[in-house]
């Protein structure tokens, strides 16, 4: 190979590299060969001594390469640096896979460290402010429900043969509402803070007091009492034969009436209105938890293979086979605020082991590459010496 044919397929080879590089390295090459014909050498025996221009381009570009990282030492200027050095060999370049493969995992780790420390940051300080100053106000869960049963229609159109197990919404108890979910029953009733009762005929009732015990039963008329305590006297009977005793005395009290209606309650916390409330009524069943200042916190309403369960943060729709769940927003209680807090650790914890391992890969690439330079230094070095 002729010298002007050495330099022509090296300058192909060097054509990724700015022009005055390109340029810079010619002349060096130029006057290489200048010289070794000055002193006596032959060009097959300078071009010998170089070796093949296609590798010998390769080295020259890692070089020109990690020149410009060492100008500005920056991330994407040390990756070319790699590639140039991976591509010598095929050993190398099968280094490089995995390598990148690894680069990908921790940017994967930062994106996803960098989203929990962002969610849990907004989480805890939201709820934080909510909390402290009231700000931002969290919402109901912003859904609704309409409904227009079969029944309202017939009732309207003068059609009394409704079916049973069509929703009946004059009487759809309200959330956590006991008056009206025993409105139409004849043997209890609510009247603001009491217990209204009427044991009819086939009656039973039980109750559990802060006095004691106390079963009442009528049987064929026959109105049979048995009490432990004092818990008769908490009772106010009117002449018409209804009994009523406030709310705040009743621990339990179970009702079944001649029509086959039931009514449970049970006191389910200290306060007096935290009860738990579970109706039987014309084939309906609905059942509910009462708070401790009296307001609903859940509700169920069956009837049949129909059924309605609304929660704090869910709503859970069955008809027959089909069934639909609603899931809200969990509020601001102390649950969100624990994941909220648990996120923003993680995240941190995820963002510092990402540039842990950045600082210690940063090191081991630097060291990687000046490694190879030196051995590419080096057998340029001695293919000059040549």
């Amino acid at each position: 190979m002729t010298q002007d044919a050495f330099i022509q397929q090296l300058r192909h080879e060097l054509r990724s590299l700015p022009k005055q590089v390109v340029d810079e390295i010619v002349a060096d090459y130029r006057e290489y060969f200048g010289d070794a014909l000055a002193a006596g050498r032959s060009e097959a025996e300078v071009v010998a001594a170089l070796g093949d221009p296609v590798k010998l381009a390769r080295e020259l570009k890692a070089q020109a390469t990690f020149r410009q990282w060492e100008t500005r030492r920056s991330f994407g200027n040390l990756m070319r640096v790699i590639v140039s050095i991976a591509g010598l060999g095929l050993l190398q370049l099968l280094l490089l896979i995995p390598f990148m493969f690894y680069l990908l995992m921790l940017t994967i780790g930062y994106a996803v460290s960098g989203a929990l420390t962002v969610a849990g940051l907004v989480t805890v300080v939201a709820l934080g402010s909510h909390h402290v100053f009231g700000w931002p106000p969290f919402k109901a869960v912003p859904f609704s429900f309409e409904h227009s049963s079969a029944r309202t229609d017939q009732k309207a159109s003068g059609n009394d043969n409704a079916s049973k197990d069509d929703i009946d919404t004059d009487h759809a108890p309200a959330q956590g509402d006991a008056r009206q979910a025993t409105a139409d029953m004849k043997a209890f009733r609510v009247d603001g803070e009491r217990f209204v009762l009427r044991p009819d005929a086939a009656t039973r009732i039980s109750i559990v007091t802060l006095a004691g015990p106390i079963d009442i039963r009528n049987d064929d008329g026959k109105l049979k009492i048995s009490s432990v305590g004092g818990a008769r006297d908490l009772f106010k009977v009117d002449p018409d034969g209804t009994w009523s005793i406030a709310s705040a005395d009743v621990i339990a009290l179970d009702l079944k009436d001649d029509e086959g209606d039931k009514v449970s309650v049970a006191r389910i916390g200290t306060g007096a209105k935290s009860m738990a409330w579970d109706i039987r009524h014309h084939g309906y069943h609905v059942s509910f938890v009462q708070g401790p200042d009296g307001s609903g916190k859940s509700l169920t309403v069956r009837s049949g293979s129909e059924s309605v369960v609304i929660d704090r943060d869910h709503v859970a729709i069955r008809d027959g086979s089909d069934s639909a769940v609603i899931v809200g927003s969990h509020g601001s209680g102390i649950g969100a605020m624990i994941y909220g807090f648990a996120m923003l650790v993680a995240g941190i914890v995820g963002l510092w082991l990402c540039l842990w391992l950045t600082r210690i890969t940063w090191r081991g690439l630097v060291r990687y590459v000046q490694r190879q330079l030196d051995l590419i230094t080096a057998r340029l070095d001695e293919g000059h010496a040549a």
